[in-house]
C-alpha cells in the first residue's frame, strides 16, 4: 500500500471519528484561553484538513474547483482588513483575531476534502451526518428532561436559558438552527423520488418518519423564534421544489398545533414565551452596535475577526466581571461581515453565497444533495438575520460538507 493510500485511509477514519464523536460534543468539549476557545470539533477539522493537505502534497495535485476563487477572494480581503487595523490591536489581540480567520479557512477547506473521497465513502458521509446529528438531538432530549436549567453556568459566560432545549450547543437558538438543518437533510433522505431510492425501503422510511417527528419536536422545544422562521422557510422551499404543495398547509398547521400543545403543557419561563421582549431588545441593541461600528469603518471594517475588541473600545461590552461568549459576534451574519470586513469584504462574501446558491439551484431537480443544500442555505440565510449562524462552527461544518458533496456531483 503506497503512502497516499495510507493517508487517505487515515483521513477517512478521522473524518468518521469527527462526525460521530467530536461533532456531537458541541460546546461541552470546549477549552478557553484568553479571548479564544477551541472545541473537539475544531480539533477534528484541523486534523482532517491537515492530513488532506499532506495527501495533496504527496500527490502533487493542485486544488481546483469553482469555489477556489470566491473563497480565496474573501480570505484575501479578510486578511487585508486585519492588516489595515493592526494599529488598533495589541499583538495578542491581533493573533487571536487571526486565529478566528484561520479557523474559518480550515472549515471552508472541507469542501475540497469531501471532493477527494471516493463515491462509496461519499454516500457513507450522509449516513454519518444523520447518525452524528441524531446523537445531538438525542442529547437534546436528555438535556431537556435532566438538565433544563443553564443558569448555573452564567458565571462562565453562557445565557441563563430555562426549560428550553439547547443540547450540547448550550444555546437554544443555535441548537434550533441545527435541528432545522437536520430536519431538511432527513426530509431529503425520506423522499426517494429525487434519487434517494438507493437508501429506500419501507423500514428505512419508517425510521425516517420517526427521525423527522423527533426533529420537529426538538425544534419546538428550543422555543427559538429564529429557528421557527427557518423551519417555515425551509419546509416551504423544500415542498415547493418537490412539487408537494398540498403538504405545505398540513405541515405548517401540524407545527403550529404541536407548538400550542407544547406551550400549554410544558414548563413556563421567560424563554418559553414567544412574546418575550427582553431578548428582542438585546438583539436590537446588538444590531445597533454593529451598525455603529460599520459606519465608522465602512471600507474594510475593524478586521476579521477583531469584533470583540471593537466592542470593548466602543464600550458596548464589559467583561471585567463575567466573560461574554457572544462578544466576538453580533446577531446578524451580514452585519457581522460588514462590521469586520467592510463593504469590500461584504461584496466578496455575497459572491461566495451566490456561487453556492447557483451551484445547488442548477442541479436541484436532479440531484438530491443539491436540493438539500439549496433548501438548507436558503432557510439559513433567513435565520442568519436573527443570529450569527453563518459563522457558527458546527453549522459551518455541516454546510461545507454539503457543498463539497454537491460540487463533486
Amino acid at each position: 500500500m503506497d503512502a497516499s493510500k495510507k493517508i487517505m485511509d487515515l483521513l477517512k477514519k478521522i473524518f468518521i471519528v469527527s462526525l460521530l464523536i467530536f461533532y456531537p460534543l458541541g460546546e461541552i468539549a470546549r477549552f478557553t484561553f484568553s479571548d479564544a476557545a477551541i472545541t473537539f470539533n475544531d480539533i477534528g477539522v484541523v486534523l482532517v484538513v491537515t492530513i488532506w493537505i499532506l495527501f495533496r502534497i504527496l500527490k502533487r495535485k493542485r486544488v481546483t474547483g469553482r469555489f477556489v476563487k470566491p473563497i480565496s477572494v474573501f480570505v484575501g480581503i479578510s486578511i487585508l482588513s486585519l492588516v489595515v487595523n493592526l494599529n488598533n490591536l495589541t499583538p495578542e489581540e491581533g493573533l487571536i483575531s487571526a486565529l478566528y480567520l484561520i479557523r474559518w479557512i480550515f472549515y471552508a477547506l472541507l469542501i475540497f476534502v469531501v471532493k477527494e473521497f471516493d463515491e462509496k465513502f461519499k454516500k457513507k458521509i450522509i449516513h454519518l451526518m444523520l447518525v452524528g446529528g441524531g446523537l445531538i438531538i438525542l442529547g437534546g432530549f436528555l438535556q431537556y428532561f435532566l438538565y433544563p436549567d443553564l443558569r448555573n453556568l452564567y458565571y462562565a459566560g453562557w445565557d441563563g436559558h430555562l426549560y428550553r432545549m439547547f443540547s450540547s450547543f448550550l444555546d437554544p437558538n443555535f441548537a434550533g438552527s441545527f435541528f432545522t438543518l437536520y430536519f431538511i437533510l432527513a426530509l431529503g433522505f425520506y423522499f426517494p423520488a429525487r434519487g434517494w431510492s438507493a437508501f429506500g425501503g419501507k423500514t428505512k422510511q419508517k425510521i425516517m418518519i420517526a427521525v423527522l417527528a423527533l426533529s420537529v419536536m426538538a425544534i419546538l422545544l428550543t422555543f427559538s423564534r429564529g429557528a421557527f422562521v427557518m423551519f417555515f422557510a425551509g419546509s416551504f422551499t423544500f415542498l415547493v421544489l418537490q412539487k408537494q404543495k398540498k403538504l405545505i398547509a398540513g405541515l405548517l398547521l401540524l407545527f403550529v398545533l404541536s407548538f400550542i400543545l407544547v406551550s400549554k403543557t410544558g414548563l413556563q419561563s421567560e424563554g418559553t414565551n414567544l412574546l418575550r421582549t427582553a431578548s428582542g431588545e438585546a438583539r436590537a441593541d446588538s444590531l445597533k452596535n454593529a451598525i455603529t461600528i460599520f459606519k465608522d469603518h465602512p471600507v474594510f471594517g475593524v478586521g476579521f475577526n477583531s469584533y470583540r475588541y471593537a466592542q470593548r473600545s466602543y464600550g458596548f461590552i464589559n467583561e471585567e466581571k463575567l466573560p461574554i461568549h457572544s462578544g466576538a459576534g453580533t446577531d446578524n451574519s451580514f452585519l457581522f461581515v460588514l462590521a469586520t470586513t467592510g463593504v469590500v469584504g461584504f461584496i466578496a462574501f455575497l459572491f461566495l453565497i451566490y456561487k453556492i446558491l447557483a451551484l445547488s439551484f442548477v442541479s436541484v431537480g436532479k440531484n438530491p444533495i443539491a436540493l438539500v443544500l439549496f433548501v438548507s442555505l436558503t432557510s439559513l440565510l433567513f435565520n442568519s438575520l436573527f443570529i450569527n449562524t453563518l459563522f457558527y462552527p458546527p453549522i459551518m461544518l455541516w454546510m461545507w460538507i454539503l457543498i463539497g458533496l454537491t460540487e463533486n456531483t
